[in-house]
């Protein structure tokens, strides 16, 4: 969807990522494209707004998904609450700020977060970050702890299907870089494995920070 309002967001959503990741932004509310029955299921006694974040990010991925060449498909909800996405294909799906975001491609993981742009109060500070992290950010970090939570957001999100893992803050170490980050790994954690790391992307528009994992 290209309009007014979603055009700066669809460009810096385009902006974390390589040529052939199709990406989407869809203004929660703004769809009354209907779920699939697989889908619908996971929502079943969701409060309305919980409904229409899940339905503006399947219309979302479904938008990428069309831009790959590939026809509407249902996007279930798996055991880890992560869409099941069709044979080959990665993606991921964000939602905040009024606004859905989803990203796919065909080949490796990637995964993208969207966070509302305001500081993080202190005392969640030591559960988001590690002492280090805390460290290199120097004084007022607030904002900045804000975007590293949306940069290991994203990196959770950049897994295989079928081999997503489930692992705390600690088990990253971020640094946030010009214009993105770097995601180290401390322990083995699913298909990552200590000492390795992923590069990783940031972006500040309308007041929301973008990450992206997928280069």
């Amino acid at each position: 969807m290209t309009g007014g309002r979603t055009a700066p967001l669809e460009a810096a959503l385009r902006s974390l990522f390589p040529p052939g990741v199709a990406t989407a932004v869809v203004p929660i509310g703004g769809t009354n494209a209907p779920l699939w029955r697989e889908e619908a299921a996971a929502m079943a006694g969701a409060v309305p707004a919980r409904v229409a974040e899940f339905v503006a990010g399947r219309t979302a991925a479904r938008r990428a998904l069309a831009d790959l060449g590939l026809p509407p498909v249902p996007l279930p909800m798996g055991p880890d609450r992560a869409p099941h996405w069709p044979t080959g294909i990665s993606g991921s799906i964000t939602h905040a700020a009024g606004y859905a975001m989803a990203v796919a491609r065909r080949g490796a993981p990637l995964g993208v977060d969207l966070e509302q742009d305001a500081p993080i109060p202190p005392d969640l500070w030591p559960t988001l970050c590690r002492a280090e992290e805390l460290a290199r950010l120097g004084r007022e970090p607030g904002h900045l702890v804000r975007q590293i939570f949306a940069a290991k957001e994203a990196v959770f999100k950049a897994q295989d299907t079928g081999r997503r893992a489930m692992f705390g803050f600690d088990v990253v170490s971020v640094t946030l870089v010009t214009g993105g980050f770097e995601a180290h790994f401390l322990d083995d954690a699913g298909a990552f494995r200590a000492g390795q790391v992923l590069q990783g992307r940031l972006a500040l528009c309308d007041d929301m920070i973008l990450a992206g994992v997928g280069w």
